[in-house]
């Protein structure tokens, strides 16, 4: 019996060193048609705690915080998921809307943490953003892309230590605020030790070692690709294939928001070069021509007749690409009037 021992010890820490990743739970609701390519932006991810709390990142932007061996990757866990989630949707029928100009929208749209410098985004503020109005006067899009890390852990129990990522989508309608698509997903993989420990400093730090940020990720990548299943397209629109139009900044010259008798409005923006830009000025007048007049940069002009007259209408400027894909953005801090 005493002989025994030793090898039934050897057998429990070879168990621990190939502990298979443990079942994961996978949830999903869809009530639209993923082959249809809607447009949706996809607003920066946040990571919570377990009452749904946005959690602060950490002040060196780690992707964990387990120091000692881990490598060090510059991102947060959300920011890291939503690049997956991001490159994941490029495999969907989506039109999906360029980050950096959400990003943009949101700092300019008043979703900025105050005062902060760099500019940082106000996360608890996006999660709670009415997608309608997000939609109509910020990006123009069908649906936004709520994402949550509700699980970024690594535990080390000595001998074994278990990774474990959570993740929560929803995909929300600008148009009606119903939930189109709505997932959730967590999973674990456990690591033991790979090599028996010939001394107590190994036993206290192979295991540490064998918990590298790349598994982790790597379990990370394997919950946001089965996330994001039911979305997945067998024959993705050839359009998709670029970016949709954007339109990054806009503004109008009539600041007291009265266009005075025998003036004219000009209206520039500023969005993706060499497409077709229109704006309109309410229901009064549509689709006006707008000039590019550098790549990038255009300008249009709108000269009411004497015998006009309107009030508190609002600005909306669009850039149409080659395929048909329209954008638009309203100008709603200030509406305008003549006589």
């Amino acid at each position: 019996m005493k002989r025994r021992a030793p090898l039934r010890h050897f057998i429990t820490l070879l168990g621990l060193a190939f502990l298979p990743a443990c079942s994961g739970t996978f949830t999903h609701s869809l009530a639209f048609n993923p082959s249809e390519p809607i447009r949706i932006a996809v607003l920066p991810f946040a990571q919570v705690d377990s009452n749904g709390q946005v959690v602060a990142a950490e002040e060196d932007l780690l992707i964990d915080n387990i120091g000692i061996v881990s490598s060090k990757l510059k991102q947060t866990p959300a920011d890291f998921v939503q690049g997956l989630v991001q490159t994941e949707l490029s495999r969907a029928s989506l039109d999906v809307v360029a980050p950096a100009v959400i990003e943009a929208g949101l700092a300019h749209g008043g979703y900025a943490v105050p005062s902060s410098k760099p500019v940082k985004l106000d996360l608890a503020k996006i999660l709670t953003l009415n997608p309608k109005e997000f939609c109509s006067t910020i990006a123009s899009c069908d649906a936004v892309l709520l994402g949550r890390v509700t699980t970024w852990d690594r535990s080390y129990y000595g001998l074994q230590t278990i990774n474990t990522v959570g993740l929560k989508l929803k995909l929300v309608s600008a148009r009606s605020n119903k939930v189109l698509f709505e997932s959730f997903a967590q999973d674990s993989d456990g690591r033991g030790l790979s090599k028996g420990p010939t001394g107590f400093s190994n036993l206290v730090l192979e295991p540490i070692k064998g918990l590298d940020n790349e598994i982790i990720t790597t379990l990370a990548a394997q919950v946001v690709k089965k996330s994001l299943e039911p979305l997945n397209a067998r024959k993705r629109p050839e359009m998709l294939a670029s970016a949709p139009p954007s339109i990054i900044a806009a503004a109008h010259d009539a600041a007291s928001g009265v266009i005075s008798t025998g003036n004219r409005l000009t209206v520039v923006f500023v969005g993706t070069p060499g497409l077709l830009g229109t704006f309109s000025v309410g229901s009064f007048a549509i689709g006006i021509p707008a000039v590019e007049r550098s790549p990038g940069r255009y300008i249009g002009e709108f000269v009411p007749l004497s015998s006009d007259s309107f009030r508190d209408q609002l600005v909306t400027v669009s850039l149409q690409d080659a395929v048909g894909r329209i954008t638009q953005k309203e100008l709603a801090l200030t509406k305008v009037s003549y006589k």
